[in-house]
């Protein structure tokens, strides 16, 4: 039955995990240096809402919590659009429909574009979906 701090951690690694260091992560509320022309993702985790629920039987009761994992993909303008997908279904293929611990779940992953932010960047977002239930 994870804690908030444990959904957080435990998304966080298996993204670390998968992606294997393709580019750097810049984690949330942790200071990163952009590198010029380097890809790379940044992570924020949203817990949407928490509610009390019933699983199982009524005697046990738990908290649970719906939420995402943010993750902006950032690559340099002017190399097209190409490797940005490419980085969100790499993503989806990680993070999608996983089950990694007791109790927390991910769902299916949104890929939306966020297009040139005027800064030398071109932005895809990929939410990762996730409930928690915490006793």
């Amino acid at each position: 039955m994870p804690t908030l701090i444990e959904t957080a951690a435990e998304l966080d690694n298996m993204l670390t995990i998968g992606w294997s260091n393709a580019t750097p992560i810049s984690v949330d509320n942790v200071k990163y240096k952009e590198t010029e022309g380097q890809a790379y993702l940044q992570t924020k985790f949203i817990p949407y809402f928490t509610t009390n629920t019933n699983i199982a039987a009524a005697t046990q009761k738990r908290k649970r919590t719906e939420g995402v994992l943010f993750i902006n993909i950032r690559v340099p303008l002017g190399k097209g659009i190409g490797q940005a997908y490419q980085y969100a279904q790499d993503i989806k293929d990680i993070m999608d429909n996983q089950n990694p611990l007791p109790n927390l779940l991910t769902q299916a992953s949104t890929i939306q574009r966020i297009g040139d932010d005027k800064d030398g960047w071109f932005n895809l977002t990929c939410e990762v979906p996730f409930i928690s239930d915490e006793i």
